[in-house]
């Protein structure tokens, strides 16, 4: 994984350039002397909970941005929050975001300066990968509902990494920024920890007005249930679909997305897998330009990413490791796999 690591850092590199590039051009130096448009973020305060939100940055007309704000908890490390739901809103033109929560007490989590905020190609990057999935929402507004028995904990003073995307094809100066609604219940509705797996495909490419296909394939290290699957393309993916990988059931076809719009599966019923199991995923894409697509984090790039919503079924505390996927390689029969 530690090769896999740098290999993700080397190829984001040129994509980390770029982003600084348009922040140099956006960003505090221009605040003084440029009016924004500025939109209220209508998201209703939790009747039990609190709301966060990042402090924004404004995004010059034709500018696309990828930023990494922090944003802490309210509290101290006394508190605990048990949270069964979360909501979120972006202000006008806001792509995508993603949340992730740091340790405590970690080397990431010294580092993350309430406040700080930067341009960046993904949070791990940016601040260090001692980070866990919080929410991921490809569009302005999401509302997660965790399963029955599920949710997350955090404390006060938890530090998140709001990473989130902005392309701003207005007219005028816009003023980029997350608002986060935690829905808080009693310690004993929540009976295990919901984490997010991240399948990630770096091998697509699409030529220059054409159609591409491509397979990949991660398994899980230990046994997980799974409730919901999610997946992250972008302007150009058409068709998604994910199948059961290993085991008896390999094969099984457990879903079928033909329009990037919808982006969520919630199984009838959890699904059981056992380490060495785990999901075949396939993405599609039409390329109607005259350039070459392939994996990025700017808009006019694309992704191919399934997400797994997932939790231990004999969930102690947090023991459950990472079951991160990061795909370089395509084998012989034309399917990504990892390289360990």
């Amino acid at each position: 994984m530690l090769n896999s690591k740098r290999r993700l850092a080397w190829l984001l590199a040129v994509s980390a350039t770029a982003a600084a590039a348009c922040a140099s051009e956006t960003g505090a130096e221009l605040a003084p002397t440029r009016a924004a448009n500025v939109e209220a973020l209508e998201l209703a305060l939790p009747e039990h909970g609190f709301q966060v939100e990042t402090a924004g940055m404004l995004i010059e007309p034709g500018d696309d941005v990828r930023m990494c704000e922090v944003v802490v908890l309210p509290g101290d490390s006394s508190e605990r929050y048990y949270v069964n739901r979360i909501q979120s809103v972006l202000s006008g033109r806001g792509e995508d975001l993603v949340v992730r929560a740091a340790d405590p007490g970690s080397e990431t989590s010294a580092i993350m300066d309430r406040g700080a905020s930067l341009p960046c190609t993904r949070a791990g990057e940016a601040f260090g990968e001692e980070l866990r999935d919080v929410l991921r929402s490809r569009g302005r507004y999401s509302d997660e509902h965790f399963p029955a028995g599920g949710g997350k904990v955090f404390q006060g003073g938890h530090k998140l990494a709001v990473e989130y995307h902005y392309v701003n094809d207005s007219k005028d100066v816009m003023l980029a920024k997350a608002k986060l609604s935690f829905h808080v219940v009693g310690a004993d509705k929540v009976q295990h920890l919901v984490r997010t797996a991240s399948f990630d495909n770096f091998t697509i490419y699409t030529p220059p007005n054409g159609q591409s296909s491509h397979l990949g394939e991660c398994r899980f290290h230990e046994e997980l249930m799974v409730s919901d699957l999610v997946r992250r393309t972008q302007r150009y993916g058409t068709d998604f679909k994910v199948w059961i990988a290993g085991g008896e059931r390999d094969g099984t076809l457990v879903w079928e997305s033909q329009d990037r719009r919808e982006s969520r599966k919630t199984l009838a019923a959890p699904l059981h897998l056992l380490a060495g199991e785990g999901f075949r995923f396939q993405c599609d894409y039409d390329n109607p330009t005259d350039r070459e697509l392939r994996y990025g984090v700017s808009a006019a790039d694309e992704t191919c990413t399934l997400d797994a919503i997932y939790w231990s079924p004999e969930d102690e505390g947090d023991a459950t490791g990472s079951q991160d996927c990061l795909l370089f390689n395509v084998d012989g029969d034309g399917i990504a796999r990892p390289r360990f």
